[in-house]
């Protein structure tokens, strides 16, 4: 008898067990859960920031096409340039 007592004892203890193992994975995966989703607010948060920020340097950096790229005046005379590494020097 005094087995079956012991038996019985030592199942009720590890029922004990296996019900507060549950509740600390449940508690364990409820907190993991909040972190995720914190995670993910704050990727979110990062993602929209960044995508705006390319945005602004796209507008400002790349030129449309129809509009094309802008020339600029040459700072150096072509002609004089040409002359001056061919050696041939103009008269004036």
């Amino acid at each position: 008898m005094s087995s079956t007592i012991e038996e019985g004892l030592s199942h009720r203890v590890s029922l004990l067990e296996v019900e507060h193992d549950v509740e600390r994975r449940d508690a364990e995966r409820h907190e993991l859960a909040r972190e995720i989703a914190a995670q993910h607010e704050r990727l979110h948060t990062l993602r929209t920031a960044v995508l705006e920020e390319l945005t602004k340097q796209r507008r400002v950096v790349l030129p449309r096409w129809p509009s094309g790229p802008k020339l600029s005046a040459t700072l150096v005379d072509e002609d004089e340039w040409w002359s001056k590494m061919l050696g041939r020097k103009r008269a004036a």
